[in-house]
Parts: structure tokens; sequence; C-alpha cells
């Protein structure tokens, strides 16, 4: 059953960023490529949460005068959210009834990520008046410029209290989290690619093994079984380069922000978690 879910997920994958991708193509301005972009994830996100959670954009506020920058997406509980304050396009949400935001960018770069980090360092100042913790944020890039190591580095430049609770980078797959979101076994702060695990006779992935384009792939997309996946590397040396697995990145991605939001509300446990776990959770380190 992982299997079928996963697979399921890598259509998802693809069919997001061929849709974010072709849209790129046809519009050249960089703003409405933006919207356009968190559209497409507000959409994922609408038919992943349920109803009684909401799926907005706009500003945080609290009852102290503070105030975040724009968000791209507010995740909110749609029972306690006060319509007063969502009758126009720009909308206001009070933090109390705030779950989460997630940041959306086309290519990540340093100056996205410290964009970012910038966000989530205003947003941290933010106090409820209920006493609970400052919404969490979670980014999600479609692309991410320069090689893997490149990224890595760049997100570990900044201060931890600045960094994503989560980050994705759909193409090639990488994800960065807190380690106790990813498997529960410490507070490290894990930078890593989802790569695509190479598998036994009998189709199950083996642990920690990766699949490595041959001598005949060649470009930035190697087949496997008729698919095809992006390619990464780590350093210029060509046998630094690994395949990326965009599917079970986003799937993993979507885990985390699923079992955070059941943690600080009263969701319950997502059934998805039964599914991702083992090595279906491993990264290669980056």
């Amino acid at each position: 059953m992982t299997k079928i879910v996963e697979q399921y997920w890598s259509g998802v994958a693809r069919r997001l960023q061929e849709e974010v991708d072709t849209f790129n193509k046809l519009i050249g301005h960089a703003g409405e490529q933006g919207k356009e972009n968190e559209l497409s994830l507000v959409r994922l996100m609408q038919n992943l949460l349920p109803t009684s959670v909401g799926v907005g954009s706009g500003m945080v506020i609290d009852s102290f005068g503070g105030i975040s920058k724009q968000t791209d997406i507010i995740i909110y509980s749609s029972a306690d959210q006060p319509s007063i304050l969502a009758q126009t396009t720009q909308a206001i949400y009070p933090v109390e009834n705030v779950l989460m935001t997630i940041e959306v960018k086309t290519t990540l770069d340093e100056e996205e990520i410290n964009d970012c980090a910038e966000k989530h360092k205003k947003q941290s100042e933010l106090r409820p008046a209920n006493g609970k913790p400052a919404p969490s944020m979670m980014v999600l890039a479609y692309n991410a410029e320069g090689m893997l190591s490149t990224v890595a580095k760049q997100l570990r430049a900044v201060s931890s209290d600045a960094l994503p609770e989560a980050l994705c980078v759909v193409n090639p797959g990488i994800l960065a989290t807190a380690d106790s979101l990813l498997s529960g076994q410490s507070n490290e702060y894990v930078i890593g690619l989802a790569a695509l695990h190479t598998v036994d006779a009998s189709g199950e992935r083996i642990s920690e093994t990766w699949e490595r384009p041959g001598a005949a792939d060649r470009g930035k997309v190697a087949l496997r079984s008729g698919i095809p996946y992006p390619v990464g590397r780590t350093t210029l040396r060509n046998d630094s380069r690994i395949l990326g697995d965009p599917g079970r990145a986003l799937l993993i991605f979507c885990s985390i922000i699923l079992n955070k939001l059941s943690q600080i509300s009263t969701l319950p446990s997502p059934t998805i978690s039964h599914y991702m776990k083992g090595t279906a959770l491993e990264l290669f380190r980056l």
C-alpha cells in the first residue's frame, strides 16, 4: 500500500510542477507567476486539509499592535475566524486563529532564503493573547538555484530561530526540517535530498542506497521505468550526481504539515503517518 501512496504522489508532484512550469512559460511577469504558483499550492492544500481548516493569504496581527509581513498562505481555524476581518481580498487574520503559514517561492536562492528568514522573524514576534506560541512557518519552492550543497550552505547560514520549521524544494526534492518532525529521533535540523532509492528484485527500496545517473543519462533528468527524475549534484564532479524523488519529497512535506497541525489543534493524527515511516523517510544528507 505504501507503494500505491507514493506512486500517486509522484504523479501529484509531476502535475504540480508541470502546471507551474507551463504557466511561468506563458506569463513572463514575475508577480503573476508568483500568484499562480501560490494558487497551485492553495488548491493542493484545500484538497489535503479537513473542512474545519481554512486556507487564505494576507497578514497576521496580534492584539498588541504586531503585524506580520504579507504572507502567501495562511492556514487557520475556519470555525473561529472572524468574518469581519476577511471581507476583502486582503484578509487580516488574528494570530490566535492562525495554525501555520507557508511561504511559496518559484525559485529558491540566497535572496529568497533570506526573505523567508526575515518574514519568519517578524512572525515569531507576534504574541497570541491566549499564551500559545506564534504560528510556525513552512516554505515550499518549486525549483532551487545552484548545486544541492549550495542550497544546504545557504540554509545553514540562517540563524536557527529564523529557519522555517520545514522546507521543501519540489525540484529536485530537497527537504529541511527538525529531525523531531521527520523521525522523532532528535532536534537536529536536517537538510537533505529525498533521493530515489535503489530497489531490490521484489521492488522494495534498499535502505540508504540511491539511484545515480548512468553514462547514458545526460541532462537535468533521467528516466527510470519511464518516469523522469531530476538530477542533482553536490559538486561539479559527475560522480556526485544523484536522482531526486520529488513525489516523495512533497509527500513527506505534506505529512509534516498534517502531523504538526494535529499537534497544535484538535485535528486527529493523520492516517498518512502510517504509510510514511522507515525507509520512506530516509534522506541523502547534505
